[in-house]
């Protein structure tokens, strides 16, 4: 099923216009780190993708960090702190591990 659209010149314009806006918009969450940002629950929820229900659930066990003031408040830097401090150990770095640690330390 082909759909054919006729759209102006400036009817383009506006799409496109509309597009940047909304491109900018999205991308600025992942690419403004000259500056540290505070998000929102809501706002937090669409940049982790986590339902807010969980991340309350997080802040209750100090799971993640926050702030606080009347309303929650989460700072960027910290978030992805947060999000990098949860890196697992591979099977293959795990066995590397203790490897060198045998060969360090070995069995009298």
């Amino acid at each position: 099923m082909i759909l054919k659209y006729e759209l102006s010149a400036e009817g383009i314009k506006v799409l496109a216009e509309e597009i940047t806006k909304n491109l900018k918009k999205e991308s600025g969450f992942f690419l403004n780190n000259s500056e540290d940002v505070y998000f929102t629950i809501d706002e937090l929820a669409q940049f982790i993708n986590m339902t807010k229900g969980s991340i309350y659930g997080l802040v209750h066990k100090n799971a993640i960090p926050y702030h606080k003031k009347g309303k929650l408040y989460f700072l960027k830097s910290e978030i992805l702190d947060w999000i990098k401090s949860g890196k697992r150990e591979t099977k293959t770095s795990l066995h590397d591990k203790a490897n060198e640690y045998l060969a360090q330390n070995p069995f009298q």
